[in-house]
This record gives structure tokens, sequence and C-alpha cells, in this order.
């Protein structure tokens, strides 16, 4: 229960969603996990996550969720994942977007295999739009 291991398995989730390998990046993540999302204003569990997943993919015709600036922490057989993330897609019928967000992820180990357990990711935008009232 490495740092090294969980940033390798933390690498094999990220590449899995970036190579449209939704079989490996699901099957890394429990399923019983929770997941708000920068999308959608309530939680997830990753039934929920699937079937948003599969709603976008034919409205889409590229899309990378980019992490940045990673921290990768141990505690036990608990690990987080931190960092920032930039998600950036071209619709079928619209321009580019791109949403800046921060995130955590909790990921558990059992029998020397992570397992993400909660992912939290919010937009940038409010933590600096209106953050201080003036």
């Amino acid at each position: 229960m490495t740092a090294s291991a969980l940033e390798a398995t933390f690498a094999r989730w990220k590449n899995a969603l970036g190579a449209a390998d939704l079989a490996t990046f699901y099957a890394l993540m429990d399923d019983a996990m929770v997941i708000f999302d920068e999308d959608i204003p309530w939680r997830f569990s990753k039934t929920d996550f699937v079937d948003h997943i599969a709603f976008h993919i034919p409205m889409w015709e590229s899309f990378q969720w980019v992490p940045r600036e990673l921290r990768f922490q141990i505690y036990g057989t608990t690990g987080i994942v931190s960092g920032y993330a930039t998600f950036r897609g071209k619709p079928k019928d619209a321009g580019f977007r791109q949403r800046f967000m921060a995130f955590t992820q909790t990921w558990v180990n059992a029998n020397d295999n992570w397992r993400l357990v909660c992912w939290h990711q919010g937009p940038l935008h409010g933590q600096i739009d209106g953050a201080s009232p003036s």
C-alpha cells in the first residue's frame, strides 16, 4: 500500500477514461461509491454515473479529463488523490467547451487492490467569482 501503487492505479483509471476504455474505468470504481460531479447538483451512485456517461457519449465528438498538480496521500488502507482538472471537449452540435475544477478522490485498498470509493469535483469559478463580497 504505497503511494506509487496508488499513483499507478490512478494513472490506469485516468488513462482508461481518456482511451474510452469504460470497462477498465468502471472496474476500478467500487459499486457502492459516491460521486459529487461538477455537472450535476446532487449525489451520484456508480450506477447513476454510468447512466450519465452513457447519455452523453453520443453527443460528444471528443472529450478529455486532464488532472494537474496531483497529490497522493496514504493513511493505512485509505488513499487520497487531490488536484485540479480540466474537462475539455467538443460536442457534436456546438463549439468547444472547457471547465476547470478541483477534485478529491478517496481510494481504499483491500487485498492489494485500490478501489475508488468517493470522487468529488467542483468548478473553480465558484471559488473565484464572488468569493469575497465587497
